[in-house]
């Protein structure tokens, strides 16, 4: 463990724990309330990871807090993103501001990854929304390429029942996962 400027702790990338979500952690999914919008899509898609068709995942510090989380489709409707035997699909990839350019998401990125490539998937893709510089530097410095525009129409309901529809552009991306490991 270092010092940064004598204001904070930081901890070694060895220091962090990826691990895949369990109830208990859904409401640390929330992010001290940034994120309380989407407290049944989280349930939602812990259900669905139980059958196996999604993978929740987070990033721990060593004293305990969720500092990073990307959820992984196996399996959609959308064939092209994820389609149960080529291709997988990763989305709600986070990873909080003060944890932000230490290499947490490219740790992150780089284990699913290598567990995608142990699942015999070929290729992954996501959606990085189009006013996001800094994600779609970081997916492009890990080997991603642009194949589409997306018009990132999706809705949600949120915990007060209140439906909301999100209209958010996109790229979609690809990166094989054949050849060196990432």
């Amino acid at each position: 463990m270092t010092s940064n400027a004598g204001t904070e702790t930081v901890f070694p990338l060895t220091d962090l724990f990826i691990r895949q979500v369990t109830r208990a952690d859904l409401p640390a999914l929330e992010w001290d309330g940034e994120y309380w919008k989407f407290r049944e899509v989280f349930a939602d898609l812990f259900n669905r990871s139980l059958g196996g068709n999604v993978l929740l995942w987070i990033v721990v510090s060593p004293g305990g807090d969720v500092i990073g989380q990307a959820f992984v489709t196996l399996r959609s409707g959308d064939r092209d993103a994820a389609d149960g035997k080529n291709r997988a699909y990763v989305f709600s990839f986070r990873v909080k501001e003060k944890w932000r350019n230490r290499g947490v998401g490219s740790k992150l990125m780089k284990f699913i990854e290598c567990d995608l490539r142990q699942r015999g998937f070929r290729y992954v893709t996501l959606n990085v929304a189009k006013d996001n510089p800094g994600a779609l530097r970081l997916y492009r410095s890990m080997g991603y390429e642009i194949i589409d525009s997306c018009p990132g129409l999706w809705s949600y309901r949120d915990p007060d029942g209140i439906i909301h529809h999100v209209t958010e552009p996109s790229w979609r991306m690809l990166k094989s996962l054949s050849g060196k490991e990432s």
